[in-house]
This record gives C-alpha cells, sequence and structure tokens, in this order.
C-alpha cells in the first residue's frame, strides 16, 4: 500500500502540530513506521540531532520516536489487514520479520492482542492513538523550522550573474568523467547560467552547492524537510524547491545562500516546473492535484485534480522544440515518442526495467533515459531512437541536467552520489 493513507490517517488522528512535528510524522508514515535511527531522522526534517528532535515532539505532546514509529507500523499493519483481508502472520513474513516479535509489538504499542485490535478496526485505534497524544495547543512552543545554517566564507558558493558567453549547443560525449560523494539520498539537479549546480537531498534537508569546473562541492542551503524537486528561476538568481514533508515550496535567495521565504501548499508538493513567462509555478502534490503558483503573489491561486501524481512534471515527460513530439519515461519500462497534432504513438523504445527520469540534450540530439533499478543511464539518438549506449552509473539514478551549452550533464543518484558526464 502507497504510505498516503497511512500519512492521512496519522495527520488527521493527531491534534495541530508544528511543521517539524508534522514532517517526522510524515517522514515515519513514508517508511510505514520502518523508523531509522534518531539521528536520521532529525537529519531528514532538518534538526541538528535526535536531542532536538526529542525535545521538539515532547513540546507538540507527541511520544518518543520509538512509540510513534511503533504506532505508525501497527497502523500500517492495520489497514493492510482491513483492505485485503491479511492475517498479521503474513504481514510479518512479508516484511521479512519474525511473527512472535510482530505481536509483541503490537501489544506493547495498543495494549491489546491483535485479534482484539482487529475486532476494534482502525478507527478505534486511531482514537487510541489519539489518547496518547494529548493536544498541549495552550501550553506547547512550536518547534521552529530549521533556521539556515551559516557557512564560513570557503564554502560559500557565490553564483555570478554575468551572462555567460554565447556557444553552440551541444551534447556530452557520454563519459562519466568525475563522482562526488553526497549523503543524504540525492534526488534532483539543475544546472544555473553559470555553471553552479543544485542538488537536493532528500534525507538531509538541504540543497547542495556544486561548481562544474573544477567539480567540487562549494557549501549547503538549509531547507524543510525532504527537499525533492529544484527549479531555477530564469535569471537563475532564486530556486524554488518542494519540501514535501513540510508541505511547503522553499524560495531559495540564490546570491545570499539563504531560504528566503516558503510558500505553503496543501499536500505533500513533488514535481514542479516553472511557466514560460516565468511568472507562475506548477506543482503537483500527494493528494493527487496540480496546483499554479503565482511567484508574484506567492501562494497557490488555482489546482485541479491529476489521477496518479509522481514526482515528476516536465521532466519525465519531453516535448521537442518544434512542439510535434513528446517523450515519455515509462516506468514499465520503455520510451514512448508521440505525435502531439495526432496523438498517435510515433515509436516505443524498450529497455525491460523501470524507466523514470528523462533528458533532452540542449541541441536535440540526445535523451537520456535513467534506468534506476538497472543503475544504468542509457543515450538514445533522438532522430532515429537508435540505442547509442549507456552509462552504467550503479546505484539508483535519479534526475538528469544538462548545462546550457550541452558540454556536460550531471546525474543524481540515490545511492549518495553525483556524477559529472562529459
Amino acid at each position: 500500500m502507497p504510505p498516503l493513507p497511512l500519512t492521512n490517517a496519522l495527520q488527521t488522528a493527531l491534534p495541530p502540530l508544528s511543521a517539524t512535528s508534522r514532517a517526522v510524522v510524515s517522514a515515519l508514515a513514508c517508511c510505514n513506521g520502518h523508523a531509522a535511527s534518531a539521528n536520521e531522522i532529525a537529519a531528514w526534517v532538518g534538526l541538528r540531532d535526535r536531542h532536538q528532535l526529542a525535545r521538539g515532539l515532547r513540546r507538540d505532546g507527541l511520544p518518543p520516536l520509538e512509540q510513534l514509529a511503533g504506532w505508525a507500523r501497527v497502523l500500517y499493519w492495520v489497514l493492510e489487514a482491513e483492505s485485503g483481508d491479511r492475517s498479521l502472520l503474513e504481514l510479518a513474513r512479508r516484511e521479512q520479520l519474525d511473527p512472535a516479535v510482530a505481536y509483541r509489538l503490537v501489544h506493547r504499542v495498543t495494549g491489546l492482542r491483535w485479534s482484539q485490535v482487529r475486532r476494534a478496526g482502525l478507527a478505534a485505534m486511531l482514537a487510541r492513538f489519539r489518547e496518547g497524544c494529548p493536544d498541549r495547543a495552550t501550553t506547547r512552543t512550536p518547534v521552529a523550522a530549521a533556521a539556515p545554517r551559516d557557512r564560513p566564507s570557503w564554502a560559500r558558493c557565490e553564483p555570478g550573474w554575468a551572462q555567460p558567453r554565447r556557444a553552440s549547443l551541444g551534447h556530452p560525449a557520454a563519459v562519466l568523467s568525475e563522482r562526488l560523494l553526497v549523503a543524504g539520498n540525492p534526488f534532483d539537479v539543475a544546472i544555473a547560467a553559470d555553471g553552479t549546480a543544485y542538488l537536493t537531498r532528500v534525507h538531509a534537508a538541504a540543497v547542495e552547492c556544486l561548481e562544474l569546473a573544477p567539480f567540487r562541492l562549494t557549501g549547503s542551503i538549509a531547507t524543510g524537510s525532504a527537499p525533492t524537486a529544484v527549479v531555477l528561476s530564469a535569471s537563475s538568481r532564486v530556486a524554488y524547491v518542494t519540501n514535501q514533508f513540510t508541505e511547503e515550496v522553499a524560495v531559495i535567495d540564490l546570491s545570499r545562500l539563504r531560504q528566503s521565504g516558503t510558500i505553503p501548499v496543501r499536500g505533500h508538493p513533488l514535481g514542479a516546473a516553472l511557466s514560460p513567462d516565468g511568472r507562475k509555478l506548477y506543482v503537483v502534490t500527494n493528494l493527487d492535484r496540480l496546483c499554479t503558483i503565482s511567484l508574484d503573489a506567492r501562494r497557490v491561486v488555482a489546482s485541479v485534480p491529476v489521477p496518479q501524481v509522481c514526482t515528476g512534471l516536465a521532466q519525465d515527460v519531453v516535448v521537442s522544440a518544434d512542439g510535434l513530439t513528446l517523450y515519455a519515461a515509462n516506468e514499465a519500462g520503455w520510451l514512448d515518442a508521440i505525435h502531439l497534432p495526432t496523438g498517435r504513438p510515433l515509436a516505443q523504445v524498450q529497455f525491460g526495467t523501470a524507466a523514470l527520469s528523462l533528458a533532452v540534450s540542449p541541441d536535440e540530439a540526445v535523451i537520456y533515459v535513467g534506468l534506476l533499478f538497472a543503475g544504468r543511464v542509457v543515450q538514445i539518438d533522438r532522430p532515429t531512437l537508435r540505442v547509442l549506449g549507456s552509462l552504467g552509473t550503479g546505484g539508483k539514478p535519479r534526475r538528469i541536467a544538462f548545462d546550457g551549452a550541452g558540454r556536460t550533464a550531471l546525474i543524481a543518484n540515490e545511492a549518495g552520489w553525483v556524477d559529472l558526464v562529459r
């Protein structure tokens, strides 16, 4: 079952929480109660350490992290049991967990046997969970979102805003040139006009700054929890980052390397794309909605329902410059080419494994397709759709970005690095 039903159940059952505590609950729901260490969860939501995390949960009237994770896991099992009439024995074995450990966890968290929990049902268990989380709204001090961290001068990446010299567009020679290790599950990457790159770190509540020549890390910008997509303004002076678990879009001042503001969004914002005039940001959320944000007003001005939202919005679907052909990466294992005026399929390139990320070189000569579970990025000749070769990145390649001239590409890898392709 996707984490969304569990997230909704937990958030609905709880009293009003601070943004950081909501992020903690969302993080636990995202992994169905399989909590990492307290320090890892703290880093995920942008806190210093497990001690700050524990104080924040206590101020919001929440139980300690271990107990909160236990409740998340038990409620996940109840949801699974009710949706598919599954036994706890079956659920435990599916997770490769000793059934005896699962039964003990249920009793320790709820005070009831599993048979009693099943008879009571989800609503009763949510009420029981809520009873253990008293509303302390009149006495608690909300946990402030993590303040941007000051960096020493040597760690700052101060982008220059001079316009680059015009150069003919091209594409990389498809050689894995260099690699930088980056912790915190790198996901999305964008390259500014001056050659500075920005990389989201989903489990570190930060956006990393990189220089392409020489290829190195130059600083970090603190964000809200689970930063996912990063979109640069036309001037490259501002970045917009979707912070999933704090339910907001962060506005990043790239000249100061600080989060200068946030735009609230209902639900967890995932993918994002900028309008051609640069005045609107389109964001999809886990509530299956496409939101239009006015960047002048800094608020959502419209939204429409869209089915089966994913983390991609215009990054895994690319339209040719002439507007005639659409290319779409398909999780079922192929790339589609579609003639837009007629909607007629033109061709399909099979990979035999999930194709999740897609980018086209600035000269439109080559398509890069990321094969997440194969640890490869395939290069395809765009005019003929012939496979030219592949880059063995290993790990789990995520988003791909080209520089403006098309001489260089970056590949974010969830396994903990970013690759430079020349």
